[in-house]
């Protein structure tokens, strides 16, 4: 199987029919959705080739090259194609592609459970895992075999045949009903939808933002203004709209997506998924001996326990608490000087939020977003990889996309050479899920005369640009791009080259999250942001007072920030630590026991809280906290040493980023800082230091 995948346009001389089974970039204007399951059948079919080579073979005949990277070869020819698929199917979630992406998922579960569960395969690892010269090998192959013999484990490949059957039904079932939780989600989103024949009912939301519901009703054959709840659209009524009702309407509908409630009721509901999901999650784990889902997921983390996992947790949120309060009762104060009705609503925290904000630190998001052209900041964003690793960026006009908004950018490293590549899709659309997110593309894969280069795809839901102006951010959307650029770096900086553990690959859940949030720092830096935030008309850079005030609103209001990032995580804990009969009653017991300002009783945000049911962070949702602790510790020491340290910078790519998952975060961590992470600077990021004598 052809396996050199260069950061190069296929020789297409010898282009098999399907370009999803072709070498190098993948063909995005020729693949269609009906190439989706002929391909993965006939990938699968070549695996499972491999597989029955590998374990006919005698134990003695048995080495690392037929075992490990004979299955490294025939695992990437088929991740690249799924890859492809599942990104296709999120980014331009077509009828078509839906349902080519439904057709393809029960092949790729009932393949990936089946192989766990091959004993012969487990045998053969397990020899591996066993011979004299094991510890003469690489680290990363010898970190690559261990996962493989936890992977098999967690499969149940030790548990009756009665129990494997259980659990691969199980496994099965669990991916439908987490792409159908996703598809309820994406359509909820989008089909909510409001249409204002003039501005008048919109009073209030900025001209941007007027233009671009102008843009989405005329794409829909409508005049006036067209509101839907993507992150844009919802954000600027909430935020801006002097109508306490519209903000309500949009409230409500935001919080009740794909449930039983609110103005969708019933329609994309997710409330038999999510318990379905939760129970199957909670059987599963007994099955394979855990008490439940949570412990069965620490297999893999950074934490040894979810005891000491609620310790942070509580910890950080006792400190928190009483300073977010103290925010909540200002806030009310500066909103009862406006004549509001106190207390304020849900609906209303947003709305006097922004006002406060701009009367206590004279930020405005509107004034700043000019300096914050999209084409600028991604100048200052690569920039700022250049003079910390030395890279460069060339984007590549000739690359196939999936949509005319996404370019495709070929990163090359200090020495000139080709090194990774980066696709980025950055503007909401109808057919495209919310959010923003990294996701891979290809991983690096060097052995011998194979050699194929890492690439990230890069995705936002920024909005586009308007017809006649360009797309200006606010700067937490300046905040999202590095953060996801963050794990992109993680992902193609990396220097191991079995794919199993390279990139970002192995890595424990709760460390992924280091590199990304590290990256968020250099998006608030005094000298990272003179380098691009200049005003789009007159090249005027962010003037100084405005530049003092983002860096202060990095911590306005952060204890009340800090304990719903908090809260959430416990919410995620109490859903998979036992066995579950109303997820929304325990969602609302953690609200009771933590938040400041109850939510309505309608609120159902668990049912489309994707990140727990179509996302992988079911019971890791507090990685970003746990994460976010060394990521703060570690921005300070660049702050120290200076944000454009380049022999730090060396030393975060190679002690970080370049080693993946080949060996623990713990070690990697030791090796750069040189001493156990503090907490400290992670209560300083949201503004209460004074808490953590």
């Amino acid at each position: 199987m052809d396996t050199q995948l260069f950061l190069k346009e296929p020789n297409m001389s010898n282009a098999p029919e399907n370009p999803l089974l072709s070498s190098g970039l993948p063909q995005f204007e020729k693949i269609q959705p009906s190439h989706a399951k002929p391909a993965i059948e006939r990938l699968i079919a070549q695996y499972e080739a491999v597989i029955n080579e590998i374990t006919a073979l005698e134990p003695s005949a048995l080495d690392y090259d037929q075992v490990v990277w004979a299955e490294a070869i025939a695992d990437e020819a088929l991740s690249n194609a799924w890859s492809t698929i599942g990104h296709l199917n999120r980014v331009t979630n077509t009828d078509e592609w839906r349902q080519a992406f439904q057709d393809c998922l029960p092949l790729i579960s009932s393949f990936a459970t089946e192989r766990g569960q091959n004993l012969g395969l487990f045998k053969a690892y397990d020899h591996l895992a066993n011979r004299a010269d094991f510890e003469d090998q690489s680290t990363a192959l010898q970190t690559a075999i261990k996962q493989q013999l936890i992977e098999f484990k967690l499969s149940g490949i030790d548990r009756p045949k009665s129990t494997r059957d259980q659990l691969k039904e199980g496994a099965l079932r669990l991916s439908e009903l987490s792409n159908q939780f996703g598809n309820h989600v994406m359509d909820a989103t989008d089909q909510f939808q409001v249409h204002f024949e003039n501005k008048e009912a919109l009073k209030g939301l900025p001209e941007d933002a007027l233009m671009q519901m102008a843009e989405r009703a005329k794409a829909n054959g409508k005049d006036g203004y067209l509101a839907d709840l993507s992150l844009p659209s919802y954000r600027a009524i909430v935020t801006y709209a002097d109508d306490q009702d519209l903000r309500e309407r949009f409230y409500e509908a935001y919080a009740t997506r794909a449930s039983a409630d609110g103005p969708q009721g019933g329609q994309f509901d997710n409330t038999a998924i999510v318990s379905e999901i939760l129970a199957l999650r909670h059987s599963m784990a007994n099955l394979l001996g855990y008490d439940n889902h949570a412990m069965y997921r620490l297999e893999k983390r950074m934490a040894n326990s979810v005891e000491e996992i609620e310790a942070f947790l509580r910890d950080l949120a006792s400190r928190a608490s009483p300073m977010a309060q103290k925010q909540l009762q200002a806030l009310f104060e500066f909103a009862e000087t406006h004549n509001a009705e106190l207390p304020l609503k849900p609906w209303d925290i947003a709305y006097y939020t922004e006002k406060y904000r701009e009367a206590t630190l004279g930020i405005n998001d509107e004034r700043i977003k000019p300096y914050f052209e999209v084409q600028a900041v991604f100048k200052g964003l690569f920039q700022t990889a250049e003079r910390l690793f030395g890279l460069t960026f060339d984007r590549l006009d000739h690359a196939q996309v999936w949509h005319k908004q996404v370019s495709y950018y070929e990163i090359k490293d200090p020495n000139g050479a080709v090194c990774a590549g980066l696709y980025l899709d950055i503007y909401a659309r109808p057919k495209k899920a919310g959010g923003a997110w990294m996701d891979v593309c290809r991983s690096r894969f060097v052995k011998g005369p194979h050699k194929q280069l890492p690439i990230a795809y890069l995705t936002c839901n920024f909005a586009p640009p308007a017809t006649g102006q360009p797309s200006l951010l606010t700067h937490d959307d300046v905040i999202t791009l590095f953060h996801e650029f963050g794990h992109c770096l993680h992902h193609l900086l990396t220097q191991v080259d079995l794919p199993a553990v390279a990139g970002i690959h192995g890595v424990e859940w709760d460390a992924v999250e280091l590199p990304s949030q590290l990256f968020e720092g250099w998006s608030m830096a005094t000298e990272a942001l003179n380098t691009y935030a200049h005003h789009y008309q007159t090249q005027e850079m962010l003037p100084a007072r405005e530049l003092q005030s983002l860096r202060a609103n990095r911590q306005f209001q952060g204890a009340l920030s800090l304990l719903r990032q908090i809260q959430f995580a416990l919410t995620d804990l109490a859903l998979h630590k036992q066995s579950v009969k109303d997820p929304i009653e325990i969602a609302r017991q953690i609200e009771t026991e933590i938040a400041v300002l109850p939510s309505p009783s309608y609120n159902r945000f668990v049912m489309s809280f994707s990140h727990l049911f179509n996302g992988g962070y079911s019971a890791g949702y507090y990685s970003y906290l746990w994460a976010e602790r060394l990521a703060r510790d570690a921005f300070e020491l660049f702050e120290s040493n200076g944000v454009f340290d380049h022999q730090l910078g060396k030393r975060l790519a190679d002690e970080i980023l370049s080693v993946g998952g080949s060996r623990p975060m713990n070690e990697s961590w030791q090796a750069f800082v040189g001493r156990d992470a503090t907490l400290e600077p992670l209560l300083r990021a949201y503004g209460i230091q004074e808490q953590a004598a």
